[in-house]
């Protein structure tokens, strides 16, 4: 069973599904600029739905979610997932993210250790000090040049980018691969029609002119959950070094590496990312 609402927030409106009908809350946050909760959990969130209830927002400016009229930071993603577990009236779900997600989740689990249970961290942002040409990322993404990037790329370009620079295994049905790309292209379509920028607030204005402004690593000794960090071989915006150290440093913290696949794990290697969370989820329950 699944149940499609929306919530209106002070800063904007959230839209969100609920699948399952029993079990414990998970709750799924998706990654930045061309994602969803549709596009990212295609795979992961009706598996999960089996046994658990599983809670799949869209990100303020990302899928539905609109209109929104502040910038989406970091505080702000932060706020809003706590406001989201209070209208969902949940104390203390798991969090499993992806990327921007994953930065959420961290941020949110470190400074509210008793609102979450366990945590997922998929291609985990905020545990970097810098990326690779850092200075030139900046300057593309707060620059006009990466307005230009965004109002260049048609729909139909979108779709080609998710069926050619996205690496699906070979398992997935290429009706899939049509549907998630006409899912990307609706989602660039939507951010241009609301005034939205392809890429996201997040990394628009957490990746600073020298350093980013989210950085946890110093923190991850301080986690409280058990933590599954996951992460794909190939990852080429999150060097893989950095979720293996949190792995190392955070108390209950557990790396596992999936070979072949980027830093779109879920999509890119459904059954091996289905299979890690399962066993993480399993591992942990007795625990809690």
């Amino acid at each position: 069973m699944t149940t499609t609402d929306s919530v209106d927030l002070p800063d904007g409106t959230i839209h969100y599904r609920i699948m399952g009908e029993s079990g414990p809350p998970l709750v799924l946050l998706h990654g930045g600029g061309i994602d969803n909760g549709d596009w990212m959990w295609r795979w992961l969130a009706p598996d999960l739905a089996t046994d658990h209830r599983v809670f799949v927002p869209d990100h303020p400016k990302h899928g539905q979610s609109w209109p929104w009229r502040t910038r989406a930071g970091q505080r702000v993603q932060q706020d809003t997932l706590a406001r989201m577990l209070d209208h969902w009236d949940l104390e203390s779900p798991t969090l499993i993210g992806l990327s921007l997600g994953s930065a959420t989740s961290l941020g949110f689990a470190l400074d509210n250790p008793d609102r979450v249970s366990r945590l997922v961290l998929t291609s985990c942002a905020g545990l970097q000090d810098r990326v690779q040409a850092h200075e030139l990322a900046w300057l593309s993404l707060r620059r006009p040049f990466s307005w230009l990037i965004g109002r260049s790329m048609s729909a139909e370009g979108m779709r080609r980018w998710v069926r050619t620079k996205v690496a699906f295994a070979e398992y997935v049905p290429s009706d899939d691969i049509d549907a998630l790309a006409d899912i990307a292209a609706d989602e660039l379509l939507t951010k241009r029609r609301h005034g939205g920028h392809m890429f996201c607030d997040w990394n628009r204005y957490e990746t600073g002119p020298r350093h980013h402004r989210v950085n946890f690593t110093d923190r991850i000794p301080e986690l409280a959950q058990p933590a599954l960090f996951v992460h794909g071989a190939d990852d080429r915006a999150v060097p893989i070094r950095h979720p293996r150290e949190a792995a190392t440093t955070a108390p209950q913290g557990q790396l596992a590496v999936i070979e072949d696949a980027g830093h779109f794990v879920p999509v890119e290697r459904p059954r091996e990312y289905v299979a890690v969370v399962r066993k993480f989820l399993a591992d942990t329950e007795i625990t809690r």
